[in-house]
């Protein structure tokens, strides 16, 4: 995370950033929502030769491109990836195969920042959760005829304000909390391809 630009991180997370705006004071404590933790890496089978791919990324703000966050996906893509053991990320030009994400924060800047003018009115004192939601749409295809298209949901919680929210979850800061939802929907990914049979097993 230390190489994260100053503007992916404004970027990657709109709602949380537009309470940032309404009132600078109060601290933010962001959650991943688990219910989307579908696999780990202890249940992908890791290959003795991964298979080649090339990496294409798109990251949206309410379907508009913001290539400003796309590294900062990448990032999280590729190591989770080179981490599971089943794929290998390469520039290889010549490589047929491929893997595209397209990950869509769906934000309601609006509200968000309507919350944000609650807090800062209440000194802190209330506080608000605002969400941000993620559509993410990973594609493989294998550059021999064959393509698996499988769309994920995912979605970040930040409590802005001084009052403790009411959750066993724990709090990380708005930048991990991205890449979780990043390595989990990667996860669930390769999981969906192996138990398909579009990958193998070993």
């Amino acid at each position: 995370m230390k190489n994260v630009s100053k503007i992916a991180i404004l970027a990657l997370a709109g709602c949380i950033f537009s309470v940032s705006f309404t009132q600078k004071v109060f601290s933010q404590k962001s959650y991943v929502d688990p219910q989307y933790h579908k696999a780990g890496y202890e249940e992908i089978q890791k290959l003795s030769s991964p298979v080649l791919v090339r990496i294409n990324i798109e990251f949206q703000r309410n379907g508009a491109p913001l290539p400003a966050v796309n590294n900062e996906v990448r990032g999280h893509v590729e190591r989770t990836l080179n981490t599971a053991g089943v794929f290998k990320p390469t520039t290889e030009p010549n490589t047929p195969g491929t893997i595209s994400v397209t990950c869509n924060n769906i934000a309601d800047i609006a509200a968000a920042r309507m919350k944000g003018f609650k807090t800062g009115f209440t000194f802190g004192a209330a506080g608000s959760m605002v969400d941000d939601n993620y559509e993410i749409l990973c594609v493989y295809n294998d550059g021999a005829g064959k393509e698996q298209k499988l769309s994920y949901q995912h979605a970040i919680h930040t409590w802005v304000g001084k009052k403790k929210p009411e959750t066993d979850l724990v709090p990380t800061t708005p930048a991990i909390a991205f890449g979780r939802v990043v390595e989990d929907v990667m996860l669930n990914f390769m999981k969906d391809l192996q138990d398909a049979g579009l990958v193998p097993k070993q």
